[in-house]
């Protein structure tokens, strides 16, 4: 059994501690998103929407999402085929490897891409303000060190 302080203390780890406070503060900011978007979001199938951030601009091998997103071929390659039902990529073959293709964002794609990222641009100067300046660029450094291994460019 565990005494009443053991429970406490783990109350105030489990309500604090870094990955709950992380998936949480990313639920606030997909919430922050699709209110941002609204109807651009509605028709986009969930597990395709959550592989834009995987994708690089210059395009990215499917096996390199599946690794990225931590999800089967077979499921990315289910996202993907999505995400070109949508429109919003294109399937490339390697110059170098004909067995390879990369997925790139198409034309309309780079478009949503952009429109994406105003929304972005204002949630985070929402929680700058929120937060105050200082600690949003600390944030940011802070996640950019845990994300890359490196500091921010």
């Amino acid at each position: 059994m565990y005494s009443k302080e053991e429970i406490d203390a783990l109350r105030i780890k489990r309500r604090y501690g870094v990955g709950r406070m992380l998936l949480l503060a990313r639920k606030d900011f997909v919430a922050r998103l699709h209110a941002a978007m609204g109807d651009e979001l509605k028709d986009l199938p969930p597990a395709a929407g959550g592989m834009l951030p995987y994708i690089d601009l210059e395009g990215t091998r499917g096996t390199e999402l599946a690794r990225r997103m931590g999800v089967s071929k077979q499921a990315a390659g289910k996202a993907v085929r999505d995400l070109e039902a949508c429109g919003l990529v294109t399937r490339v073959q390697e110059v170098a490897d004909a067995r390879a293709a990369k997925v790139q964002f198409s034309a309309k794609g780079l478009e949503y891409m952009m429109k994406l990222h105003v929304a972005i641009d204002e949630i985070e100067n929402d929680y700058a303000k929120l937060i105050g300046t200082e600690k949003a660029q600390l944030l940011r450094e802070a996640l950019c060190e845990i994300a890359y291994r490196s500091p921010l460019p």
